[in-house]
């Protein structure tokens, strides 16, 4: 179980300016990323990626998760060239929460083959202000399926009235929601996915009538001091160790995620 609570702190040690500026200045990097590692072995890397990090690079010029975990690797292990680092699955940028990377070409490859396969699990922590409805009021369990597509750098769900041509070009997403708790005027929601399509979880929340906290693209609630920031986590991962076959489960501490809503006020 992972200890969560620090990284939603209020000193910001996981600030990612704070830390691209350890790396640049040649600073202390393992023990500044210490508390972010969950796992390590000679093929993997289990890391929690804080809210505001880039899970791989982009056109921002930001550092990425693989960017300073491949630092982090490279000063711990006194590598004179690059370390090898790469992320198997993604997290949205505002988002957060445990991500696999990889520290070999094989294991990439293995790793990215159960993904395909579907058998790598994956579980997430979304919170709300507004709850999701079934057929007799707000939900304890539902399942969310809905068409979209991608259209300026969002996920639109398709209108009924659309023709079947359109419907071909639409992507069916799929999730399913579990209650977990309502407190403070929010709704915490265990999600499930079978895939990791374009912001999935977001826009599939919004078109049922409950988008994420901090998820303003979306129509979620503005934060007033978290804007790089919205309410979801990953807060569990099951799959096999992509060498010895071993079955492999990381899981957060959900009791470390007790006074969460306070980071979102």
């Amino acid at each position: 179980m992972f200890d969560a609570s620090r990284i939603y702190g209020a000193d910001d040690a996981f600030d990612l300016r704070r830390i691209s500026k350890i790396i640049r200045s040649g600073g202390d990097i393992v023990a500044a990323l210490a508390p972010l590692v969950v796992h390590e072995d000679n093929h993997q890397l289990i890391v929690f990626k804080p809210p505001g990090w880039l899970s791989q690079s982009d056109d921002t010029g930001d550092l990425s998760v693989t960017d300073i975990f491949a630092g982090y690797l490279r000063k711990k292990y006194h590598k004179p060239g690059k370390a090898f680092c790469a992320a198997v699955q993604r997290l949205d940028r505002p988002a957060s929460g445990l991500m696999a990377l990889v520290r070999t070409s094989k294991a990439a490859a293995r790793l990215s083959e159960q993904l395909r396969l579907r058998t790598f699990e994956k579980n997430y922590l979304a919170i709300t202000d507004k709850p999701l409805m079934g057929k007799n009021g707000a939900a304890k369990q539902i399942v969310l399926v809905a068409d979209m597509e991608k259209i300026d750098r969002m996920a639109v769900k398709r209108g009924a009235a659309a023709d079947t041509a359109e419907k071909q070009q639409a992507s069916q997403y799929i999730l399913t929601a579990r209650l977990l708790g309502q407190s403070k005027g929010f709704f915490r929601y265990d999600v499930s996915i079978e895939s990791g399509k374009f912001h999935q979880i977001r826009a599939l929340m919004a078109a049922h009538g409950a988008p994420l906290v901090g998820d303003v693209k979306y129509g979620g609630k503005r934060l007033t001091s978290r804007r790089n920031a919205l309410g979801l986590i990953a807060i569990r991962l099951c799959f096999k160790h992509p060498i010895t076959g071993a079955q492999q489960i990381f899981e957060v501490d959900m009791a470390s995620l007790r006074s969460l809503e306070h980071y979102f006020i």
